[in-house]
């Protein structure tokens, strides 16, 4: 599995030589003289002569300095909350940490979703968590969920304790009432993150209401 900073390089990495080579062709460097009519003569022989090379690196470096920054921001969230949560790194951190991202519904979080990971937190976890003890978790979750978010969730767990993970998300979720869109990709997300097979989401369709 490729770690979060080499998914978003090679992402950026992408995109850049997509757009380098766009200008590259004969056709948009051979443009008739009236098409560049408003671009001042001394600008459009500068842009014919300059080289791409130096802005794609330059762009690529960017890049990396901007995964790097984001990689290292996720972190530092993650373990403020493994901080707040009292828990060391394992499965019942993972069964937390994935319940304190699904009690956001749209920008606030839902009464429901955190009353109903309350009750989920204490079964699997054996702590005494309170609504504002996870609440505070909350605070410090990923908001923009993206398919890198939850990659570090299935490392050292089995595939029991991955669906345990996964229930307990669906759980919460469920809380107070059918799954938005945004539900359905954190789900898909976070299926991602703990390598789910097929088959075994197939089996959890049937319980969940559309």
């Amino acid at each position: 599995m490729k770690s979060p900073v080499s998914v978003y390089l090679s992402l950026a990495v992408s995109a850049v030589v997509i757009w380098a080579l766009a200008p590259a062709s004969g056709q948009a460097q051979t443009a008739p003289a009236q098409n560049r009519s408003f671009v001042p003569t001394a600008l459009a022989d500068w842009w014919e002569t300059v080289s791409l090379l130096p802005w794609v690196i330059g762009l690529m470096g960017l890049a990396a300095v901007f995964a790097f920054c984001v990689h290292k921001l996720r972190l530092r969230r993650r373990a403020l909350r493994r901080e707040i949560l009292g828990l060391p790194d394992g499965v019942r951190f993972r069964v937390a940490d994935a319940i304190v991202h699904c009690v956001w519904r749209s920008r606030k979080i839902d009464g429901e979703r955190l009353k109903r990971a309350v009750e989920v937190a204490r079964n699997t976890t054996n702590m005494d968590y309170s609504a504002d003890h996870l609440r505070e978790a909350a605070v410090r979750a990923d908001r923009v969920i993206i398919p890198t978010n939850f990659l570090y969730m299935a490392a050292d767990l089995t595939q029991k304790e991955k669906l345990v993970v996964f229930n307990a998300a669906v759980s919460v979720l469920l809380a107070d009432g059918p799954l938005t869109m945004h539900d359905r990709n954190m789900l898909k997300f976070l299926a991602a993150g703990l390598r789910l097979r097929r088959h075994e989401l197939r089996d959890l369709r049937h319980l969940i209401p559309t």
